[in-house]
């Protein structure tokens, strides 16, 4: 007994149309699959990238704030022949200063992506380096006022041998022992420890 299969146009026809419909639909669901992997991947490249540049800009911040208490400065020889030397000094403290608050401010919007990414717990390693910006930011200020920047004619500056060497400490980088710069380094040292743990999920 021999069993034959015949196909007729409308048999055909049809047989076409089933596996039309089966080839779409493996299609679609491979594409979905590629679409769902991709997905996770741009996910992860963004987490990675908003990792990578929270660490790069907190080492930017590092070089920043050392720049700021580099004691070289150059003044510019009109200005000292001018006999006004402190506002030169003072000139090149603020324009690091701006630099480094730039870089703070790149921090801050990096932290707010943080923050919608994985929550708040993760901003707070940023306080310290806050802190800092702003310990350095007011003994500057204290720098120029003992340098009587800030004094009114008459006015008595308390210039003890004391107060001005805990001034310097902090003003002015020394190397990279000195106690502000060790206090740098353990802030910037929370950053690594809770990103470098971001840039491997």
């Amino acid at each position: 007994m021999s069993i034959c299969f015949t196909l007729t146009a409308a048999d055909l026809g049809l047989t076409k149309d089933v596996f039309a419909i089966i080839g779409t639909l493996g299609a679609l669901v491979i594409g979905g699959l590629g679409l769902s992997t991709w997905r996770r991947q741009l996910h992860g490249t963004s987490k990675f990238q908003v990792a990578k540049n929270i660490l790069i800009t907190t080492y930017q911040i590092q070089d920043a704030i050392q720049a700021v208490r580099s004691p070289m400065l150059f003044l510019r020889k009109e200005e000292v022949e001018a006999g006004r030397s402190l506002d030169e000094e003072q000139r090149i403290y603020s324009e690091r200063l701006t630099s480094l608050y730039e870089k703070r401010s790149e921090l801050r919007a990096l932290a707010l992506e943080a923050r919608a990414i994985w929550g708040t717990e993760v901003t707070d390693c940023f306080q310290p380096i806050q802190d800092l910006i702003g310990t350095l930011r007011a003994e500057i200020w204290l720098h120029f006022w003992l340098k009587g920047a800030y004094a009114g004619p008459g006015a008595q500056v308390d210039r003890s041998p004391e107060r001005v060497e805990a001034n310097d400490k902090i003003v002015y980088y020394v190397n990279d022992k000195d106690e502000f710069t060790q206090k740098i380094q353990s802030a910037v040292d929370g950053v690594e420890k809770m990103y470098k743990e971001r840039l491997r999920e």
